[in-house]
């Protein structure tokens, strides 16, 4: 599985998680399901980090590096 897929998991799982997830999260989270989303910025890359901290899931995301696209 490629980062983007992976990505793409971890993304769908915090929507149907559902823990601290806004209106605002969950469009941002949505965006990251759709398979020609663009590179993160280090802003959402920060904000992606501390919503999968509030879902339990900073362990899967612990397994991503940031690359600038």
């Amino acid at each position: 599985m490629d980062e983007r897929a992976k990505l793409r998991a971890l993304a769908l799982a915090l929507l149907q998680n559902g823990e601290g997830i806004t209106r605002k999260s969950g469009q941002f989270l949505g965006q990251l399901c759709a398979p020609d989303h663009y590179p993160l910025t280090p802003k959402q890359w920060s904000w992606l980090g501390k919503l999968a901290d509030k879902g339990g899931m900073s362990e899967q995301f612990a397994g991503f590096d940031y690359v600038e696209g």
